[in-house]
């Protein structure tokens, strides 16, 4: 972990960072204020002259990774004059550099200069101590951590390996990294040509990577740690590019992102552009703008948590033929929870962070910077309120209603534009750390409503509001309380028998809520026991009930000797019976 100084160092660079460069660049492009042309212009100039741009466009800190920014512009090449697409192509050529190393592994070529060239001399270039070998050591250090990166995440975790250039730039068969500095830039991946090493692939690229030669003035004492997350980060791009150079700028930042994190777990370099994504949770999942997909590595954390690394792997080798997207939808469609559920549910992992982390979601979560809260209502009724901080599709708000000193039940109502799809899942917070699940169910229109009849138990109640499919739709929502007190109005309000509401999240592996309602004067044991697809009961506990909302907590402790699959479970309370059945991903 890195020390208190150089954390607030970088995270103060970062905040200034991320008010201009390529994210006002690319808005002011989106919203129509340039053109592609320009847009083109602007992009070679915060590369190699940043102080030039204007006030609005420039830096403070060096941008994280250019390798998005390069592959939106090539995206729009046919709009761009041949002599400014010819310029940008040259400026991210080859470099010349003054020596070259073979890595003893025999995968990469380091490029490299001991003299100053244009601030390119490498770190400490006459320190040659671990080994003596006529190589500055900084160069192999960074040898060690691209074959790191090529290790796990080719030959442990599966993925395809760059296509190779042949003896271009160094060696045979060797992959290229340039150590250059492009106005401090941490790193780029260029895709120099198609290749034609894995017939049937129309988007993979030839590549190489650019790493600054010495990361001056990104506030690390320790000059290792950016070259090790730059190397994770960067390698992984050219693996993207062996499948599909185009599939999806965002999701390959989500991804290059989250690689540092597996790499170099104790690093936490992408921590720093949490803010970005957890400040601006209804952009759209898919948004690039220099900033957000950085910070957005969180979804492919979750992906990789709930699922398994191997999903992940499973959607790029599906952009072969397909978008990043569609990839996406498809492979969770085929292997996990399908979109419909897993993005709800990440919008609720995303909920539980910093000190509302129950220790049961994110694996770091309690280090997660906490999400941008839409609106906190403390007083109620709450009538017809809308969003403020409107969602795009796949992008999400958070509305937290506070107990305080308030009693009764808590109605909430949602009606969400009809030209969207919607999901709204809910948080109930006993505690700040101690959560309860369910959400809000919701018609062919976008609209219902729920009540919480034992607000009383809970500090707080959020919903989450989910838009699926629609671009910038808006909602209402209403909230009041019913402060019936009087016994006999409490009794009639609850079921005349028990009913199952079923259990949440469903599909899940890691915990579950099966949550049910007993009739008044119901009081004492319940049996509740799990049967597997052959019959076969596998697990049984004794449970308490009472009147009304009941619900029972599974976790993984009580799965660990079972496989994934489909599950069936029986709650038995005096002659009374329910039925369920749940699907457990191990």
């Amino acid at each position: 972990m890195k020390a208190v100084l150089t954390l607030c160092m970088i995270i103060g660079f970062a905040s200034l960072a991320m008010a201009g460069g390529w994210q006002a660049i690319q808005q002011d492009y989106l919203s129509g204020k340039i053109t592609a042309e320009q847009r083109a212009e602007f992009a070679i100039t915060l590369l190699t002259n940043p102080d030039s741009l204007p006030a609005k466009y420039q830096i403070d800190r060096p941008i994280k990774d250019a390798t998005g920014m390069i592959l939106d512009v090539m995206t729009d090449k046919n709009l761009l004059n041949p002599y400014v697409f010819d310029r940008f192509s040259m400026l991210l050529a080859r470099q010349f550099k003054q020596k070259s190393y073979y890595t003893p592994q025999g995968h990469f070529c380091i490029h490299f200069d001991t003299t100053d060239v244009n601030g390119n001399v490498v770190y400490q270039p006459t320190v040659d101590i671990n080994p003596q070998d006529g190589i500055p050591d900084y160069v192999n250090r960074t040898g060690e951590y691209f074959e790191r990166a090529w290790s796990v995440e080719c030959d442990s975790m599966g993925y395809d390996t760059p296509p190779s250039d042949g003896t271009t730039g160094g060696g045979t068969n060797l992959y290229d990294v340039y150590m250059h500095h492009y106005s401090g830039a941490y790193g780029v991946t260029w895709p120099e040509t198609p290749s034609s090493q894995r017939p049937g692939r129309g988007n993979d690229y030839i590549s190489y990577i650019f790493v600054d030669p010495n990361y001056d003035d990104f506030g690390y004492s320790d000059r290792t740690l950016p070259m090790k997350v730059t190397s994770a980060h960067e390698f992984f791009h050219s693996i993207h590019m062996a499948y599909n150079a185009y599939a999806g700028s965002w999701f390959m930042e989500n991804c290059s992102t989250w690689m540092e994190d597996v790499l170099w777990d104790s690093i936490n370099d992408n921590y720093f552009y949490l803010p970005n994504f957890m400040n601006n949770t209804n952009y759209s999942l898919t948004t690039t703008n220099g900033s957000f997909e950085y910070g957005a590595f969180v979804w492919p954390t979750y992906l990789s948590e709930r699922f398994g690394n191997d999903l992940i792997r499973t959607i790029w080798e599906w952009t072969i033929s397909s978008t990043a997207f569609n990839a996406m939808v498809q492979v969770l469609d085929e292997y996990a929870t399908g979109l419909g559920a897993a993005y709800p549910e990440f919008s609720t992992w995303n909920f539980l962070t910093g000190s509302r982390s129950d220790g049961l979601h994110y694996d770091e979560g309690a280090a997660y910077r906490q999400v941008r809260m839409m609106r906190t209502h403390t007083i109620y009724p709450v009538a017809n309120s809308t969003s403020n901080l409107v969602p795009s599709a796949l992008g999400c708000n958070y509305i937290m209603f506070t107990r305080g000193s308030n009693r009764g039940r808590l109605h909430i109502t949602f009606n969400g534009n009809n030209s969207g799809t919607w999901a709204v899942p809910i948080v109930k917070s006993i505690t700040a750390n101690q959560h309860e699940f369910g959400e809000i169910p919701l018609d062919g229109y976008g609209d219902g409503e729920i009540v919480i009849d034992d607000f009383q138990r809970f500090s707080a109640v959020t919903i989450i509001p989910c838009l699926f499919t629609g671009n910038s739709l808006n909602y209402t929502y209403s909230a009041h309380l019913d402060t019936t007190t009087d016994i006999s109005d409490a009794l009639q309000n609850l079921p005349h028998k028990f009913t199952l509401s079923g259990n949440y999240p469903n599909p899940f592996n890691g915990q579950t809520i099966i949550s049910f309602s007993a009739p008044a004067m119901s009081q004492g044991e319940a049996n509740l026991a799990i049967y597997d697809q052959l019959g076969r009961k596998v697990y049984a506990k004794t449970i308490s009930i009472a009147p009304g909302p009941n619900d029972i907590h599974l976790g993984s402790a009580d799965f660990n000797n079972l496989a994934s699959g489909l599950y069936f479970y029986r709650i038995v309370a005096g002659n009374q019976t329910l039925n369920g059945r749940m699907t457990y991903l191990k």
